[in-house]
């Protein structure tokens, strides 16, 4: 029996565990080894590459604070009928949300679990666009405004984010 304080010999076995891991198929989403392994042995051990949706905010929800009690700075919104269509045919989507505002800029991302969590906890609030309801030129009739904070922060390499 191996003692559970012989780190080099679990580190060795963790490092087969991924080898096997890896040589695995999973539906739709793509898993390799992290390159930087390669200089590093204690950096994160995978790349899931999976689809992905991006989405571009570039005009602020100037009553977020009013109607949600939420930041403008910080309100985005995502369409329902997205949501319904990526839980339909895409469940393991990442979304990512590029928040170009004047005065803040984020970019963020979630998987669709996630956004499906926010919505259970009540963090996502319903907008009906009054102006769209009755017409069917294919417009969303209804997005959920939410605070894009609660999503993690996806920072490009070069802005002195750690790789």
């Amino acid at each position: 029996m191996v003692s559970n304080q012989d780190k080099d010999w679990w580190c060795k076995h963790g490092e087969g565990l991924e080898h096997e891991f890896l040589e695995r198929s999973f539906d739709r989403v793509k898993v390799e080894r992290n390159p930087d392994k390669d200089g590093n042995p204690f950096t994160y051990d995978m790349v899931m590459r999976g689809p992905c949706d991006l989405k571009t905010i570039t005009t602020p929800w100037r009553k977020s604070q009013e109607f949600w009690g939420i930041d403008p700075r910080n309100a985005v919104s995502i369409n329902r009928k997205d949501l319904r269509r990526y839980a339909r045919l895409y469940p393991e989507i990442t979304i990512v949300f590029d928040v170009r505002y004047p005065e803040h800029r984020t970019v963020r991302y979630a998987g669709l679990w996630m956004m499906q969590r926010l919505l259970r906890e009540g963090k996502l609030h319903l907008h009906e666009y009054l102006a769209r309801m009755g017409r069917s030129d294919g417009n969303a009739k209804e997005s959920y405004v939410f605070d894009v904070t609660l999503l993690p922060e996806l920072r490009e390499v070069g802005d002195g984010a750690t790789k």
